[in-house]
C-alpha cells in the first residue's frame, strides 16, 4: 500500500505536483523536488490522485502501473477478467496456481486503481489468464496494447531479477 510523503518543513502536509519532478506542500507551501524524498532500493516514488507516495516493492516482485491515458478501473477490471475466465474454461490445472489466481483476483477487488506490486507467481498467473481471454475474444487482446507489453516485461524481469 503507497505511503504518502509528508512535507520536511511543517511535516503534516501533502505535496502536490508544481511541474514534473517539483512539488509545493499543500499546507504550508514549501517547495521539494523528486531528490529531496528519500527512495530505498526496494521502494518507488509513485503519484496517485495528485500526491507523491512511497511504494514497497519487495524484492522479486514487480509494479504494475495504470497508463494514464485510460481509467485505472478499467486496467484492474480487465485484470479481474482475464482472472475469472478460469471458472468458466479450465486455465490453471496446479492448485497452487488457482490459490495464486484467486489470491490476486481479491487483491485486485480490493483496489482496482493501482498500482500493483506482484510477486513473480501473480505475473505468470495473470500473463496466462490474459492468453487465455485474448484468444477467447480477440477484441480484448487491441484494447490496451501497451498495458499488456507491460505486464509481459514485468513478467520477464522477475523470471530474470538483475543480480545486484
Amino acid at each position: 500500500m503507497p505511503v504518502p510523503i509528508l512535507c520536511h518543513v511543517c511535516r503534516s502536509g501533502r505535496y502536490q505536483p508544481e511541474s514534473p519532478g517539483t512539488y509545493r506542500c499543500r499546507s504550508c507551501g514549501s517547495p521539494a523536488t523528486e531528490s529531496m524524498f528519500s527512495v530505498e532500493s526496494d521502494e518507488r516514488l509513485v503519484v496517485l490522485a495528485g500526491v507523491p507516495q512511497i511504494l514497497s516493492v519487495p524484492h522479486g516482485h514487480q509494479v504494475i502501473t495504470p497508463d494514464r491515458l485510460c481509467c485505472a478501473p478499467h486496467l484492474g477490471a480487465s485484470l479481474s477478467l482475464a482472472l475469472r475466465v478460469n471458472r468458466t474454461h479450465p486455465v490453471f490445472r496446479q492448485a497452487e496456481d488457482v490459490g495464486t489466481a484467486e489470491d490476486l483476483l481479491s487483491v485486485l477487488d480490493a483496489d482496482e486503481r493501482g498500482p500493483w506490486v506482484l510477486s513473480p507467481a501473480q505475473l505468470g498467473v495473470l500473463t496466462r489468464a490474459r492468453d487465455v481471454r485474448n484468444a477467447l475474444l480477440p477484441s480484448a487482446s487491441r484494447q490496451y496494447p501497451d498495458f499488456d507489453a507491460e505486464i509481459r516485461a514485468a513478467r520477464t524481469r522477475s523470471r530474470h531479477p538483475r543480480t545486484t
